[in-house]
């Protein structure tokens, strides 16, 4: 049975609106050093007086369309994350790379009664301190109305500079403006672990534009050099090199898009809240 549809709520239209498992991407590296703080996993550590879970938590409160959520972490931090007693947060361990982390929390949420059926998944990163509910109800709808295996929300550059002027973001540039990378995505758990190894190529070129063109093949970087690429070659491209249907959700929420990578960045991310 589909745990997207024994979990459905009534929207304010009569509406009934599909509900989601929420996966919280906490491997890998995945710390930081602070003043004061010393280095620990980078979603314990506290961002004026909060830890960054609690500010995604926050948002997962806000959303109608978030069932349940699970996080899944380096072995080294999961008893950090235990010790943590976040209520309603299931917690997973993995070793591997960001995908083999998402194949484990899936495999994870499987074992639970009536979740066997499961079609898709939502996937954030740790470290999105001015996510929202709205956001995440926002971006939800839109990558329903894809039909895609996989939807990955990209934001706009001037949204960014508008909401977050000061904390620097990575721009690619195509046909119609510049956009950054989102940190959730809507995907079939049906991609896993087929896609795993294609990943993680991707997740490895993720900050380096041109290298990531380069990996979709050399006209892409002239392309992306003039400013001539669209949208719709990238997800075209995309979709035959995985294999399956990928799209690019389009979003101004900026929240989306600003994560907190360094450690210097923290300082300047407090202003916004």
């Amino acid at each position: 049975m589909n745990t997207e549809t024994l979990n459905q709520r009534e929207a304010p239209d009569c509406r009934r609106l599909l509900t989601y498992n929420m996966v919280i991407l906490a491997g890998g590296g995945g710390t930081v050093s602070l003043p004061g703080q010393g280095e620990r996993a980078r979603a314990l550590a506290e961002l004026k007086g909060r830890r960054l879970l609690d500010y995604i938590m926050e948002a997962v409160r806000q959303s109608r369309r978030i069932a349940s959520v699970i996080l899944v972490t380096h072995s080294a931090h999961f008893k950090a994350f235990r010790k943590a007693a976040v209520p309603g947060l299931l917690l997973c361990a993995c070793d591997g790379s960001m995908a083999e982390c998402a194949a484990a929390a899936i495999r994870k949420l499987r074992e639970l009664p009536g979740h066997e059926g499961i079609a898709k998944v939502v996937t954030v990163c740790d470290d999105l301190p001015f996510l929202t509910g709205e956001a995440l109800d926002d971006f939800i709808a839109r990558a329903e109305a894809m039909h895609a295996d996989a939807a990955y929300a990209i934001v706009r550059k001037e949204a960014c500079l508008r909401d977050y002027p000061s904390l620097r973001r990575t721009f690619f540039h195509l046909k119609k403006g510049d956009f950054t990378g989102g940190n959730v995505s809507l995907v079939s758990v049906s991609l896993f672990p087929g896609c795993i190894d294609k990943m993680k190529e991707v997740f490895s070129l993720r900050k380096n534009p041109l290298k990531l063109a380069a990996w979709l093949g050399p006209s892409f970087i002239i392309k992306l050099l003039l400013r001539q690429l669209s949208l719709a070659e990238v997800e075209q491209k995309v979709s035959v090199l995985f294999g399956y249907r990928g799209r690019a959700v389009v979003t101004d929420y900026a929240c989306i898009g600003t994560d907190l990578d360094k450690a210097e960045e923290w300082a300047e991310a407090e202003k916004y809240l």
